[in-house]
């Protein structure tokens, strides 16, 4: 059968609540016969700014509109730059579309009732624990659930007659940045010290704990903390977390729900909101009723520690094994020795054509000239360079990139779930990650790590290989006389070491032959410089397009040295032959022109170590000068 398929646009697949969200999506739309791609970033509202164009680009990839619907995390949409960029996006897509946690582009959203919750939470400080001083964290500012938990906070304020100070707030981004930001303002405040500092997520929680611990502060006896997500991280804190328990498995499902009854034809609300549970804990100062918590927290904390060690340890010895060698070809090893240590069901590593073309010809030293636009985009067709299935690697071809995966559009037994994941190093793009039916990168902090890791490895290797480039093309320009393209004389010495060698270990000998150009001062005279300048290119044509395995130099203005290895004499007299033949030809089609004459002397020697080379040029120079004191008499 061919699934139907939904798109997944969101970023932050490191948290548990992203991961349990999207186990509901992927529950509720493949027990409905739909694939799940989800296309995941990572970056915040502090992030820099070319990074941060480089991740939000993986949406530029996909055609949308092959898709059957997508649903859209709100935190794809948490910077206002993302936002627009998201947005114009979605302006294109003639599929539905269904916001978790918005309203993209004026659709159906569904949430969860942060609102409430977060004014349940500050008025559990105020009445529970009669405190007025508190500070807020925010989230990400424009974020729908950073602001609605925001306004609960104001309106907790505003009921409880404990007047608002803009002083008590600060900006957050849902990250640890943000929270090491207001630990910082609060610790340098002139304000009294807060009593209690809510923020709008656990993991800005989580930071402010520890680096208020780490200043000397306790908690909850100095300062109560609460965050929002219940994550398994504060579950497990010491002490534990006050937070709010979303059911984002729930949240996950009701949205992945929406969407198919959009595509089926049902008609839905605009905005759906599903309801937040407090949880009391230790950090708010309410202490958890006596169980055997301990056991099972200590076996979880053991188990996670485990968990995270071994997938750090898979991506060092990744990174080891890359820093190993040099080059594509060895990314390419270690990459797939990674891929079998972490055996995903399904996985591929489809990168830009353009970009793996070119690094085979120097047409990737054009890339230093490269606009942002150009960094970009992305090649039509994708190159499958791994393909890992069954756990075995096998061949795939290329296929339109606006697919990201052209198998997904194809007839599969079941549907599926597919995780994509760009490679870029700031606004340049180099391919995409794409795991099918994987657990690998959800809810691991290592995942991103990764793919930053990738993206430098990629970067390192075209530069590697532009420094290469150039380094070649400044040795060609060192060995190459400019004007005929034929070797000079320090290409000649460094192949004639060559030459030695091969006569030495192959038992070969060596021609010689100096060449020179007849009545060139004659040309220049009756014909100018210019004209001279071509007859010398097309006698360095002539010498080099019958050369073969032999070396031609041009040693002096009008002289020419060609030599290699030769088994024997009949050898240099075919290749003078053939010259002789192209000399005739080029002058009988140049009637209007000066005419080309050569004349060359040549010995074969027997060549050892001690061999000079200029004592060989020695005795072809004056053979040639003997033959060219014969044509003369002879005129």
């Amino acid at each position: 059968m061919i699934c139907k398929n939904i798109a997944v646009l969101m970023t932050g697949l490191d948290s548990d609540a992203q991961a349990e969200t999207l186990k509901g999506i992927e529950e509720y739309g493949k027990a409905r016969g739909f694939n799940i791609a989800t296309f995941v970033w990572f970056t915040g509202a502090l992030e820099k700014d070319k990074h941060n164009m480089g991740e939000i680009n993986l949406v530029n990839l996909p055609d949308f509109n092959l898709f059957d619907g997508v649903i859209v995390f709100s935190n794809a949409m948490h910077r206002e730059d993302n936002k627009r960029y998201v947005e114009e996006i979605l302006k294109d897509i003639s599929c539905p579309i269904v916001g978790m946690g918005c309203n993209p582009n004026g659709s159906p959203g569904v949430y969860t009732d942060c609102y409430t919750a977060m004014k349940n939470v500050v008025e559990h400080f105020i009445v529970e624990h009669n405190m007025t001083k508190i500070h807020f964290v925010k989230g990400v500012e424009g974020n729908p659930d950073g602001e609605a938990r925001f306004k609960g906070y104001l309106d907790a304020l505003e009921e409880y007659g404990i007047p608002y100070n803009e002083d008590r707030v600060s900006h957050g981004d849902f990250y640890v940045t943000g929270a090491e930001l207001a630990v910082n303002e609060i610790l340098a405040s002139d304000l009294d010290f807060p009593e209690a500092i809510v923020c709008a997520n656990d993991i800005m929680a989580l930071t402010v704990c520890d680096l208020l611990t780490q200043r000397g502060y306790k908690i909850p006896e100095d300062v109560a903390v609460s965050g929002y997500d219940y994550t398994n991280e504060g579950r497990f804190h010491n002490p534990t977390l006050m937070t709010v328990k979303s059911n984002f498995v729930e949240l996950g499902i009701k949205t992945c729900a929406t969407l198919v009854d959009i595509i089926e034809g049902k008609e839905v609300e605009h905005k759906i909101l599903l309801p937040d549970e407090v949880v009391l804990a230790e950090s708010c100062g309410c202490k958890k009723e006596a169980n055997s918590f301990e056991n099972d927290q200590d076996r979880l904390r053991f188990s996670a520690d485990i968990t995270y060690r071994r997938m750090q340890h898979q991506i060092i010895l990744l990174e080891k094994d890359i820093v190993e060698g040099e080059g594509y070809e060895n990314w390419l090893q270690a990459m797939k020795k990674f891929v079998e240590m972490i055996n995903p069901p399904e996985f591929y590593c489809c990168l830009d054509c353009d970009f793996v073309d070119g690094l085979s010809d120097t047409g990737i030293l054009s890339q230093q000239d490269q606009s942002v636009e150009e960094m970009l985009e992305f090649s039509e067709e994708s190159k499958v360079v791994i393909a890992y299935q069954d756990k075995q690697f096998k061949n795939k071809n290329n296929f339109s990139s606006k697919y990201i995966l052209d198998s997904m559009f194809k007839d599969s037994k079941e549907p599926r779930s597919y995780i994509i994941s760009g490679i870029h190093f700031q606004e340049r793009m180099f391919g995409y990650f794409v795991f099918v039916d994987s657990s690998y990168p959800i809810a691991n902090p290592m995942f991103i790590y990764l793919m930053i890791s990738m993206g430098h490895a990629f970067e390192d290797i075209r530069k590697h290989t532009i420094i290469n480039n150039v380094m070649a093309h400044m040795d060609e320009l060192y060995i190459t006389d400019s004007l005929t393209g034929a070797y000079n004389r320090f290409g000649m010495k460094r192949f004639f070491e060559d030459i030695k060698k091969k006569c030495v270990m192959a038992k070969l000998k060596m021609q010689l032959s100096f060449v020179d150009l007849d009545d060139l001062k004659k040309i220049n005279d009756e014909f100018g410089h210019e004209e001279g300048d071509r007859v010398i290119n097309q006698a360095a044509k002539i010498l080099k397009d019958n050369a073969g395995k032999f070396y031609v130099v041009r040693y002096g203005g009008d002289e020419f040295i060609v030599l290699g290895n030769v088994k024997s004499e009949k050898e240099i007299e075919n290749y003078w032959a053939k010259v002789e033949r192209d000399v005739e030809a080029y002058n009988e089609s140049s009637r209007r022109r000066a005419k080309l004459s050569l004349t060359a002397g040549y010995e074969v020697f027997n060549v050892g170590p001690e061999t000079s080379l200029e004592e060989c040029i020695s005795v072809s120079d004056n053979l040639m000068y003997d033959k060219k004191k014969a044509k003369k008499k002879n005129r």
